[in-house]
């Protein structure tokens, strides 16, 4: 890309964006700007080589910034940024649409929406894309070469984020719920903490592996290690009596509704 490129909050997710497209090569750390108001942060994008500010208003006049505050920030420092400027504004708040962006942000900004995950500190990140108001193709296919930086990208419209949010926003979550349950019984059936810890990790490895590497629904995939009267078998019964299923589904509909409120403010 051309140009110099701000970021709005440099903390734990707009930094690992920048980490990743420093990494990456996409832009070079000197045509970066990071605004953030916590010093340390400040700090930590200086020595990745960033130029650095606590002022919102100094990202006023850049032709790309990414918007990494907290969704509850952003309407202050969205005052600061105000202007007529032709940019483009890539956001990761989640639940602040692209029509309250631009609205706040001015006339002249375009809106490409992100919702990334926690993985993307490590590259290993699951981001959607859509495009909002204003944006062209060419918008999302620059924000989608940036955020493939931090790992992969899948365009979606704008009115699946919520659901997005629900399913790969906040799904690590759910995925780390489930292995802290195995974790705490398999301590109770006696398995040393330092065992139970390997298993778990190269068991959730190896599944989402699997998962990358077979075409097969989860469903066909559950079935196949499912040997009838088996012990698999036998959990999987005492799970779905449990209200496992329901509850995983309940917990993917909270998220979303939560994300549609915070959306109507």
């Amino acid at each position: 890309m051309h140009g110099d490129i701000g970021f709005l909050g440099v903390g734990h997710m707009g930094m690992a964006v920048l980490k990743g497209v420093l990494a990456a090569r996409l832009v070079p750390a000197d045509t970066v700007l990071a605004v953030d108001h916590r010093a340390a942060h400040r700090d930590h994008a200086a020595a990745l080589g960033c130029r650095v500010s606590a002022e919102a208003a100094d990202l006023r006049d850049l032709p790309v910034v990414m918007l990494c505050t907290r969704p509850q920030d952003f309407a202050a420092a969205a005052q600061a940024l105000r202007g007529d400027a032709d940019r483009l504004a890539i956001s990761v708040m989640a639940g602040v649409e692209s029509a309250q962006i631009g609205e706040l942000c001015g006339p002249g900004t375009r809106v490409v929406r992100a919702i990334p995950n926690a993985p993307a500190a490590i590259g290993a990140g699951m981001t959607a894309v859509a495009a909002g108001r204003g944006a062209g193709p060419e918008d999302v296919a620059l924000a989608t070469r940036l955020f493939s930086g931090v790992g992969r990208v899948v365009e979606v419209p704008e009115p699946a984020m919520h659901a997005v949010t629900a399913v790969s926003g906040s799904g690590p979550a759910w995925f780390y719920l489930l292995a802290e349950a195995i974790r705490e019984e398999g301590l109770t059936l006696g398995l040393d903490p330092g065992v139970v810890d390997t298993l778990i990790r190269g068991t959730i490895d190896g599944a989402a592996a699997m998962m990358r590497a077979d075409a097969r629904t989860p469903a066909e995939l559950r079935a196949a290690v499912t040997t009838p009267g088996g012990t698999t078998e036998a959990g999987l019964a005492a799970m779905q009596e449990a209200g496992f299923i329901e509850a995983a589904r309940a917990g993917v509909r909270a998220a979303c509704r939560r994300g549609e409120t915070l959306a109507k403010g």
